[in-house]
């Protein structure tokens, strides 16, 4: 695994020497212990944890890597992470109760859901402040960033929808209705459609994107599945479910739609992530406190590593 020139000597000139050793890392927001936890993938071995603040959920690195960013719920902000160091560098004004999150292409602004309020805030990165929010619907939580940036969906888990927000000038574009509590959205690597998951209706939503309109729902037809977050390989064929409440991770054909395979996964596995050749998913497991790491090929868990109560988002290091 080789790592770009400027990123490697960042690492090895500013890492402990467990850090710079472990690559890929993953990092894990455990919402109920107030701590990251970081995984070494491929030894399957907790680095370390790192406390970082009241309730953190969303999870996401800044497009160079250097920054992981972590809504903290308890705090009503962004909690900006330095990869090098390990520690928490600032703390940005997010609005109240923010849940999830999602960055613009370059880095330079971050869209939050604004649980308790209803509402989308736009983060200048550079200002460390919010600039702009607008209503999107009741308990709002999962947020993702259009490819080519222009839109940004977010979904409300009361209202059962999902709006489409114009990234700049922030406002919202339409509302779309979709299953009982959406959930996550991932869209396809050409931003034609997305796909909206769906808890209370155990089904996964795929918009066309063009016409802001859904035109398909796929219910999940597995044992107590609540479909949680979403995310797309990095060959655009497929898409990993988790399912919460079924304790699965499902495979979903992107062209079809069809499930095609499913995982055993810990207790309520709700966020996920990939590792940058797709050859690993990574389950995290709010009730059993731990996380799956999945080989994609031959869909089995190849790992159970441990890490704190509410285990909640995934974001692995693209080395």
């Amino acid at each position: 695994m080789k790592l770009p020139a400027v990123v490697a000597g960042i690492l090895v000139a500013s890492l402990p020497a467990p850090f710079a050793a472990a690559q890929p890392l993953a990092y894990v927001s455990n919402e109920w212990a107030d701590s990251i936890t970081v995984i070494d993938v491929a030894k399957a071995s907790v680095v370390s944890t790192i406390p970082v603040g009241k309730r953190p959920r969303g999870i996401a690195f800044s497009p160079d890597g250097r920054t992981l960013y972590v809504a903290l719920g308890g705090e009503d902000s962004i909690a900006e992470l330095d990869v090098a160091t390990h520690k928490v560098s600032a703390k940005i004004p997010s609005g109240s109760d923010p849940e999830m999150f999602a960055l613009s292409p370059d880095g330079t602004r971050i869209y939050a859901s604004n649980e308790d309020k209803g509402t989308a805030s736009l983060i200048d990165v550079a200002k460390r402040s919010v600039v702009a929010s607008v209503p999107v619907g009741d308990e709002p939580e999962g947020v993702t960033v259009s490819p080519d940036g222009k839109l940004v969906y977010v979904t409300s888990e009361t209202t059962h929808s999902v709006a489409v927000v114009q990234a700049d000038p922030l406002k919202v574009l339409a509302t779309i209705p979709v299953s009982q509590r959406p959930r996550g959205v991932a869209f396809t690597a050409d931003g034609a459609r997305a796909f909206v998951t769906a808890e209370i209706g155990g089904a996964v939503s795929i918009v066309d994107v063009k016409q802001s309109k859904v035109i398909e729902t796929i219910k999940i037809d597995r044992p107590g599945a609540r479909p949680k977050d979403v995310i797309r390989s990095p060959d655009s064929k497929r898409m990993y479910v988790s399912t919460g409440r079924g304790n699965e991770v499902i495979v979903m054909d992107a062209a079809t739609g069809k499930v095609i395979a499913s995982v055993a996964a810990g207790e309520r596995p709700w966020g996920l992530g990939l590792t940058k050749d797709g050859k690993r998913l990574l389950a995290a497991n709010g009730l059993s406190a731990n996380v799956s790491i999945i080989d994609t090929e031959s869909m089995k868990v190849v790992a159970t590593v441990p890490a704190a109560k509410g285990a909640w988002g995934v974001a692995v290091a693209h080395e």
